[in-house]
């Protein structure tokens, strides 16, 4: 093999190799950007935009401590009067 050859092969695969983290670093870049995003969005606890997660949750712990005990005979679910 001629030695201009050799030279631009062996450029070739630099540049290949510098390609290849370049492509590394973006996809990096995107997927974090994107786990970022997510975890804001679901699980955040910022008191002005609470994620899906704990809205959910919230809702949930509200609605078990609201409940009112069941009565055999109890018609109206309103309050918590048992008739005897």
């Amino acid at each position: 093999m001629s030695q201009i050859k050799q030279k631009s092969l062996l450029k070739l695969v630099r540049n290949n190799k510098a390609q290849v983290l370049v492509e590394y670093l973006l996809l990096m870049t995107i997927a974090i950007g994107c786990a970022t995003l997510l975890t804001k969005k679901l699980i955040g606890r910022e008191s002005s935009d609470k994620g899906l997660v704990i809205k959910a949750w919230d809702n949930i712990l509200n609605t078990i401590s609201t409940d009112l005990p069941d009565c055999a005979k109890q018609t109206n679910f309103d309050s918590a009067n048992c008739p005897n």
